[in-house]
């Protein structure tokens, strides 16, 4: 093998492997985290109890309910309510994901606005809310 061939291969497989690390790693990077907050609690006789200080420090949370199906999508409003949606496609019962500012199911690609309403089908009918209220310093959620 010529001396400027080998130059040629060896430098351009470092700079392949460079930016490998380089793109590769803010990919892995971004996988890591999803940056949404997840709160784990369990249900007693069909409610969920969560304390309001849990969003002293942002607005959004996701809530895992043990031995419930799906999660749920809790937003504190601008007017001290709060907002419950089950992430559950109302299309096939998919469980939905956050996306950006709203939802979207995997199975079949519908999408939908932050307070749950239909953006794109084949989901024809809005995200499930479910009844919050507020008692002492808790926010109760009724599933």
């Amino acid at each position: 093998m010529q001396r400027r061939t080998f130059l040629k291969q060896s430098c351009g497989a470092c700079a392949a492997i460079g930016l490998g690390f380089i793109f590769g790693s803010g990919i892995l990077e971004s996988c890591a985290s999803t940056g949404l907050s997840v709160l784990k609690t369990s249900a007693n006789n069909g409610t969920v109890s969560i304390p309001l200080d849990s969003f002293a420090t942002d607005n959004f949370k996701l809530l895992r309910v043990s031995d419930y199906s799906y999660d749920i999508a809790l937003k504190k409003e601008t007017d001290g309510t709060f907002t419950a949606l089950l992430m559950k496609c109302t299309h096939a019962g998919q469980a939905v994901t956050k996306a950006g500012s709203g939802y979207y199911c995997t199975l079949h690609g519908s999408k939908f606005a932050a307070d749950g309403s239909v953006l794109k089908g084949p989901a024809s009918e809005p995200m499930i809310h479910l009844k919050t209220e507020i008692v002492d310093t808790n926010l109760i959620i009724t599933l």
